[in-house]
């Protein structure tokens, strides 16, 4: 009798298939999460050809449940990410992350300042000198970042983000 034969009457290899079918089944339907222990335990047995397919859909289910462990959960971790999508200038994924925030209720001068910027890179004036000035509202020291931040080079001439940053210059 041959190898493959013995093991289609082995009931620990049948049950190592069953394992790999649930398993299988699961990850098709983008369970990551629970099809990672059963590849695991089928990773673990002595059946070398479906342990190696195992391993193959384990290092998948890895990948993407880390690539989901990124994904932002909170109103800051919105925020925080809207940032780092503002800093490489994809402003329509900024602009929807800073409105999850939002909804989530982050609230502060960081976020006005953020939503500030934006407007200001997406030709928006009017909305990025409102939230502006709400962000120095909320935290004076805004108003000196605002001097210095190359985001707001939009804004460099128009007189109103003058008197914005500078309104002692006003009296």
């Amino acid at each position: 009798m041959s190898t493959a034969a013995a093991r289609l009457r082995d009931p620990e290899y049948q049950n190592a298939v069953e394992q790999y079918a649930a398993a299988m089944k699961l990850f098709g339907q983008q369970k990551f999460e629970r099809a990672k222990p059963l590849l695991e335990k089928v990773c673990a047995l002595p059946y070398r050809e479906l342990a190696e397919r195992a391993a193959m859909h384990l290092n998948t289910c890895n990948s993407r449940l880390d690539h989901q462990a990124g994904k932002p959960q909170t109103p800051e971790e919105f925020y925080h990410h809207a940032i780092v999508k503002l800093n490489v200038a994809q402003y329509q994924d900024a602009e929807e992350l800073l409105a999850k925030a939002l909804r989530g209720g982050a609230k502060g001068a960081h976020v006005s300042y953020a939503l500030a910027c934006l407007r200001a890179q997406t030709s928006d004036p009017d909305a990025a000198l409102v939230h502006l000035k709400e962000a120095i509202r909320l935290d004076p020291h805004c108003r000196m970042l605002a001097r210095q931040d190359r985001d707001f080079e939009p804004l460099m001439e128009d007189p109103r983000f003058t008197e914005v940053l500078y309104p002692e210059a006003g009296d």
